[in-house]
């Protein structure tokens, strides 16, 4: 089992709050990470911006935090916010690996 994601804190709260400003619509962006790999910020768009990746992200208005294998490149990570909840959103973490959706465990800290 790999090794748990860890996401700020401040940046997960600037994801969730993202897509619920966007509903009934939803979010598109890339969480980009700092010069030593870590999330640091969140941009909004369709387009892979030229800076460092660290996981594309998008949110589910109507359904499940829970992509297609289809909706990913091998070895991509993914997060996907639900807003389909009652009470609290749901932010959860995705990888590909050898053509089989895999869930990543995800961590706010900080």
């Amino acid at each position: 089992m790999s090794e748990p994601l860890t996401l700020p804190r401040p940046l997960a709260i600037r994801l969730l709050h993202a897509a619920q400003l966007a509903q009934p619509e939803p979010v598109q962006g890339w969480v980009l990470s700092d010069g030593s790999g870590q999330p640091a910020r969140f941009v909004l768009g369709a387009e892979r911006p030229p800076a460092r990746v660290w996981a594309r992200l998008w949110s589910e208005p109507a359904a499940p935090a829970v992509p297609q294998p289809a909706q990913l490149a091998e070895g991509e990570r993914v997060l996907v916010i639900s807003l389909d909840t009652r009470g609290v959103l749901e932010l959860r973490a995705w990888t590909l690996q050898q053509g089989q959706l895999r869930e990543l465990v995800l961590i706010a800290a900080g």
